[in-house]
């Protein structure tokens, strides 16, 4: 993957009329990642998960050329991701077919939870998340990762008060390096 995650510098300057959220990361010198770097990310994630779950030699079925099966499959997948009632993004299932007529799907979401349910989070994150609050009783923290059925990915920390929100942190990622001054 070749997409960095860009700190949101050069629009990051503090004027009187800056908000309550920006002024505290600012004074606790945290730079949030720009929102076209996160997407780009985002993207460039979900192709390199996906191209890591299917066999090299699988092919994608269009939904043109669904069967009973992928029909069946892809209705259940949606039921049951509507049952979740899981924000984020819209999930991406794709049905692949591998030599000898093997049929298998993948299905990868971008999933919004609660900083406070989210599962494995490293004392690093945590401690960013008491600074905020130290200063920011007020403000919210959710967690995003990309899911499959087997695993999360790279989960960003985001940071909400009001109408703002900005990703502060990720981690999990092997190319992103997070330089700590």
């Amino acid at each position: 993957m070749n997409t960095r995650l860009v700190p949101k510098i050069a629009e990051y300057k503090l004027t009187p009329q800056s908000s309550t959220l920006k002024g505290v990361l600012q004074e606790l010198d945290i730079t949030p990642f720009t929102p076209e770097s996160v997407a780009e990310y985002k993207r460039e994630k979900l192709e390199q998960v996906t191209s890591e779950l299917r066999p090299a030699d699988a092919e994608e079925i269009n939904e043109c050329d669904f069967g009973r099966w992928e029909n069946f499959e892809l209705q259940w997948l949606q039921d049951l991701i509507a049952m979740r009632d899981l924000t984020g993004d819209e999930p991406v299932i794709r049905f692949w077919t591998a030599p000898r007529y093997q049929c298998f799907y993948t299905c990868l979401q971008w999933v919004k939870s609660p900083l406070e349910k989210a599962v494995d989070v490293p004392e690093f994150v945590k401690a960013k998340a008491a600074e905020i609050t130290t200063h920011l009783p007020e403000a919210t923290f959710t967690v995003e990762e990309l899911r499959s059925e087997r695993r999360a990915y790279d989960p960003f920390l985001i940071v909400s008060y009001g109408e703002e929100s900005y990703y502060i942190e990720v981690w999990d990622e092997s190319i992103f390096e997070r330089k700590y001054t």
